[in-house]
């Protein structure tokens, strides 16, 4: 049990084995585009985001992956990663920020989600963040070039990451944490808004509304919502979401478009077509 998590029977069904390893186990990655409108500095900036979801062999011991899985199979867990890329430009300089989770396939042996990365780069400066779980904790790393924040480790006690609920609702949208929990908000969010790491105390609930799901996670310390819209049907797409924090501050995204690619392969020039695909260029 990861906290005091009051869990209710879902109205989500479980994932059928044959179908999760249909989709996410053909050997390439879903990747989505997302329009983004980015509240900071008192107004609204336009950006986009992309996430990238995959399946990959992870090393349990190191908690990188794997160069080659089927000479280390004991030590080998599939799990589903997301890398996360923001962008949005304030002014006369760009935000450039990218997240990485590395969430277990098989959330029965393995509840936990085992790591998740953050880095920042802007004018100003660079941050970066990870967390890894050990035992029965996560460790957490964090470089920053501000002296309030500065370079530091230390430990967190078990917790829901906010950055899991992206991959969670892929993987076993039936788990989905609901009612009162606590939970490490998420490392982009921390980033901007300066808040210590720490699990708060938060309310999770889920409701249907016409095709899509609504995840809702607030925050009564820090005064913030989220709000995750996904289809209501495998394989339970992220459709866009909303936050709500500070100062009546608002930042949303929507999808754009989505497609199915072995993206590591297509890495020469006459492969920018697939980025006009995502409406990035």
């Amino acid at each position: 049990m990861l906290d005091s998590c009051k869990q209710q029977s879902s109205q989500i069904p479980e994932i059928e084995h044959k179908l999760f390893r249909a989709y996410w186990e053909q050997g390439k990655g879903e990747i989505s585009s997302y329009v983004l409108n980015q509240s900071r500095y008192g107004a609204n900036h336009e950006g986009n985001v992309v996430m990238v979801f995959v399946t990959e062999d992870m090393s349990n011991s190191k908690q990188v992956r794997l160069d080659e899985p089927a000479h280390n199979a004991p030590d080998a867990i599939k799990v589903l990663k997301l890398n996360t890329s923001k962008e949005f430009i304030t002014g006369i300089y760009k935000y450039s920020m990218m997240s990485s989770v590395f969430t277990p396939v098989d959330y029965d042996e393995h509840p936990h989600t085992l790591k998740l990365t953050a880095s920042s780069q802007e004018w100003n400066g660079q941050a970066f963040m990870q967390l890894n779980w050990r035992g029965n904790r996560y460790e957490v790393q964090q470089m920053s070039y501000l002296e309030s924040e500065g370079d530091n480790s230390f430990a967190l006690v078990s917790a829901w990451l906010e950055d899991e609920i992206w991959t969670k609702i892929r993987v076993a949208p039936n788990t989905l944490p609901i009612g009162s929990i606590t939970m490490i908000p998420s490392a982009l969010y921390i980033r901007l808004s300066h808040q210590p790491i720490k699990a708060y105390d938060a309310v999770a609930g889920l409701k249907a509304e016409g095709e899509e799901y609504i995840y809702t996670i607030q925050y009564p310390e820090i005064k913030r919502t989220l709000e995750i819209n996904f289809e209501k049907t495998f394989p339970y797409k992220i459709l866009g979401w909303k936050e709500t924090y500070g100062n009546n501050e608002v930042t949303t995204a929507r999808i754009s478009n989505t497609i199915i690619s072995d993206f590591w392969n297509h890495n020469h020039p006459e492969d920018v077509l697939l980025r006009e695909q995502l409406n990035l260029n």
